[in-house]
């Protein structure tokens, strides 16, 4: 069950596409059935845990923590493309969560019941226009990415967009 949402959301909205990658685990996984683990290698999907501590280096502004993980995710070899979508993924989840408290209860959002727990705690890290702001950056970096030369570097610069505070008439804004 755990593993489901992976599956839709790799069949990027066909049905056909769903349940042949449904299928395709399913063939390769062993007598236990597919876990969520297992999913995220499979298919190349960017770990929870991962994009947990990016989340959780972003919302007290800890820089070491934010760019650790870049850096884990350039030297362990995933696609800083992927990456990059399932960061943008997580913030699109926690600002719809923000916006519709009752999203997970009422299957807006698509989370394992053992996720859910971490996504508000995630959420109540932020503002609304911080979770905004941040998406934003991302999803500007990922275009960026797309046939970037130096995609550490792209990394490295979402990653501080996202760390600077916003401009406002506070001196960290300033």
């Amino acid at each position: 069950p755990a593993a489901l949402p992976l599956v839709v959301r790799a069949g990027a909205g066909s049905v056909r596409d769903t349940l042949s990658v449904l299928d395709q685990l399913m063939s390769g996984a062993p007598d236990t059935g597919v876990s969520y683990q297992l999913a995220t290698q499979l298919l190349g999907y960017t770990p929870d845990a991962l994009i947990d501590e990016a989340i959780s280096g972003f919302a007290p502004h800890d820089g070491p923590q934010a760019f650790s993980v870049m850096d884990r995710v350039m030297e362990s070899g995933q696609d800083p493309r992927r990456f990059t979508e399932d960061l943008l993924q997580r913030w699109r989840d926690l600002v719809i969560l923000t916006a519709v408290p009752k999203a997970i209860e009422t299957g807006l959002l698509d989370v394992p019941g053992d996720r859910a727990e971490v996504l508000r705690q995630q959420v109540a890290a932020f503002t609304p226009g911080a979770l905004v702001r941040a998406a934003d950056i991302v999803s500007a970096a990922l275009a960026n990415l797309r046939g970037a030369t130096a995609p550490r570097m792209m990394l490295e610069l979402m990653c501080a967009r996202i760390l600077v505070p916003a401009a406002d008439s506070s001196p960290a804004g300033i």
